[in-house]
């Protein structure tokens, strides 16, 4: 754990314990029961808690305080109007039905602990009006005390996130953390990569999730806000589709793309985006924006991707349907190998100084310009 500064303000009961007076325990001084402690909206005080049918915690919150390390909280249907913080390395696991509801809240999962799974929940709504909170459905950090703690080895697998003000996912300032089979629709970008805690962001997996219509941004987001930096991810195997689409049209777009690899500190470098799907995106399917001279995005690969018509909201100096979209301040070097690009006026286009490794061993289906380009970023 990484205690670092408080860049969040939230009301204190945000994130407060709930004990066994309220939603915890339903008997003060009660002893849990081996095995995974359940939580049910219809718990009873003097349950046995083995099972849904007998669980003795309503909240989330209160279960996780009780559980021991490397124990296991288990979540059933049920519709849960709280935030839980994750303090220890546990799973938490969401049966079908089982819905966090974070409406005024920070986030709805967060967890200071590493080595955690959360898995199977439907988390949404969490649109706090604290300033700077962040808004996410889960995130790999968490509010303890007056302060912030990033986790590392966080796995978020086969998840749900709705309509959250910020992101559906965000792997904020951790490595080697994954998110695998979740799907992200109606929150400001899908599955975010970020370092704005202090730490980098690196060495993580995003794997087989589904990020359709997020409408104010991204499906995915690698971005570099505090400059120590986005490498060495892994993004394979998504579908990234129709995000984007809730800006404005031409000429006065800002809008989201499939992927973007973006940062005006630090840089995003090494990482791969592979095997993906982008169709129908505000801007193009792969998108680089680098905003600010000399950052690091060397070493980035966009290989064996299916890219359709993408850029319905147009980008800097490109105002048609576009595959790839490069943008670089300074010069670059990037691969783009492979990939099947169909449906779009430009195949990939390029602002700036681009060099781009292996654009003819592309397939462009149906372009009327394969590779086109502007001499100037000023995006």
């Amino acid at each position: 754990m990484r205690p670092i500064a408080i860049r969040i303000a939230v009301a204190g009961a945000a994130c407060a314990t709930l004990t066994a007076s309220g939603l915890g325990v339903a008997a003060a001084g009660a002893m849990p029961p081996p095995g995974p402690l359940y939580v049910s909206p219809g718990a009873a005080a003097n349950a046995p808690g083995r099972s849904c049918a007998s669980a003795n915690f309503t909240s989330i919150q209160a279960a996780i305080e009780a559980a021991p390390v490397r124990g296991t909280v288990v979540v059933c249907p049920g519709t849960y109007q709280q935030s839980a913080t994750i303090d220890k390395s546990l799973t938490l696991e969401g049966l079908p039905g089982a819905t966090v509801d974070a409406s005024g809240q920070p986030y709805g999962i967060g967890t200071s602990a590493s080595w955690v799974t959360i898995s199977g929940l439907t988390v949404e709504n969490a649109n706090s009006t604290a300033t700077g909170a962040p808004d996410d459905g889960i995130i790999t950090a968490a509010l303890v005390g007056s302060g912030q703690v990033a986790a590392d080895h966080v796995s978020i697998v086969h998840d749900v996130t709705e309509n959250n003000t910020g992101a559906g996912i965000d792997l904020n300032s951790t490595s080697y953390s994954v998110a695998r089979g979740d799907r992200s629709s109606g929150n400001s970008v899908g599955i975010n990569l970020s370092d704005d805690l202090g730490d980098a962001d690196s060495h993580n997996t995003v794997s087989g999730n589904v990020t359709n219509d997020n409408p104010g941004g991204c499906g995915i987001v690698l971005a570099d806000h505090t400059g120590v930096g986005i490498f060495d991810n892994t993004i394979v195997g998504n579908v990234s589709n129709d995000n984007g689409l809730g800006t404005a049209a031409a000429p006065d777009a800002s809008s989201g793309s499939g992927i973007i690899l973006a940062g005006s500190a630090g840089g995003v470098y090494d990482n791969v985006v592979a095997f993906n799907s982008f169709n129908g995106n505000g801007h193009a399917g792969v998108v680089l924006h680098a905003h600010a001279p000399g950052l690091n995005f060397n070493g980035n690969v966009i290989a064996r991707n299916q890219i359709g018509s993408n850029n319905q909201r147009t980008d800097y100096a490109d105002l048609d349907t576009t595959g790839v979209y490069i943008g670089d301040v300074s010069p670059l070097t990037i691969t783009v190998t492979g990939n099947l690009i169909r449906g779009n006026y430009y195949g990939i286009f390029t602002a700036g100084t681009i060099n781009v490794v292996g654009a003819t061993h592309n397939a462009f289906v149906g372009a009327t310009v394969p590779v086109g380009d502007t001499p100037i970023y000023g995006g």
